[in-house]
């Protein structure tokens, strides 16, 4: 089969379109599963909020160190990093064994974006905090 010169041309034509196209099509993907990752850790976050501040809130619970043990025992499921308090920052009410009913007490957990990632941008200075907190009450 003989190629005309119309053929040779246009397949150059797409050839180029398909260079410039590529890459932004290819950024766009994976800037859509980054994001979705990063909701999903934010949602796990806030669930180990709460189950945390479910734990804190109970009038058996005295010791803070359960509540933290709560939260982490949760994330586990979600991420490798739940049982390294560098990289998973639990913050817990303490002197629960003094505490009083109807007191608020918060739990909050916080990540850094950069420990959570699957693409490597620490080399564009990105790594904002994902964090979650819950507030109830103490029966």
């Amino acid at each position: 089969m003989r190629w005309t010169t119309k053929q040779v041309l246009r397949s150059g034509v797409v050839t180029v379109e398909f260079a410039l196209v590529a890459p932004v099509f290819l950024l766009l993907v994976f800037a859509v599963f980054e994001f979705a990752r990063m909701m999903m850790v934010q949602q796990s976050l806030t669930n180990a909020a709460r189950e945390g501040c479910r734990t804190a809130v109970l009038a058996t619970t005295i010791n803070s160190a359960d509540v933290d043990k709560a939260v982490r025992d949760f994330l586990k499921a979600t991420t490798s990093l739940a049982s390294s308090s560098d990289k998973v920052r639990v913050t817990v009410p303490t002197n629960l064994a003094n505490c009083a009913t109807k007191t608020e007490l918060t739990v909050a957990v916080e990540v850094d974006y950069i420990d959570v990632t699957w693409v490597p941008v620490g080399y564009l200075g990105l790594n904002p905090k994902i964090r979650a907190a819950q507030t109830s009450r103490r029966e």
